[in-house]
């Protein structure tokens, strides 16, 4: 009886306020890779998710962008959010490139630098 009150309470209290609020993981827990185009050893330690190349010659040029820092995925097919960790941004002469570890499923994703929405490196506090 007593455990069912306990958690009564705190379903009533999530309903209440609302929200359910997620801290974000410190940005030590990740590697990455700044400054510089990633290499194989990057990818292989888990410190970059791409390279850009054209023939097995490397194209890409680090873009000046605060990295390891917390933003926001947005899928541009279904609208979904996901809150990642950046850890790599390049560009060549046709596209900018984020590389990123979604925090909830640890997954690592490429995507356009427009598809992302960035926070900073202060620790977030999301709902």
């Amino acid at each position: 009886m007593y455990r069912l009150l306990i958690l009564s309470l705190i379903l009533i209290s999530t309903l209440l306020h609302g929200k359910n609020t997620m801290l974000w993981p410190p940005l030590s827990d990740y590697k990455y890779t700044s400054g510089r185009q990633a290499t194989e050893d990057d990818i292989n330690s888990g410190a970059a998710v791409f390279m850009l190349q054209i023939e097995g010659k490397s194209i890409g040029r680090p873009i000046d962008l605060l990295i390891p820092q917390y933003a926001v995925h947005i899928d541009q097919e279904t609208g979904e959010r996901s809150n990642v960790i950046v850890i790599q941004a390049e560009e060549n002469d046709e596209s900018q490139v984020i590389g990123a570890i979604n925090i909830k499923t640890n997954e690592y994703l490429a995507a356009l630098k427009y598809e992302f929405e960035f926070l900073g490196n202060l620790k977030q506090e999301t709902e």
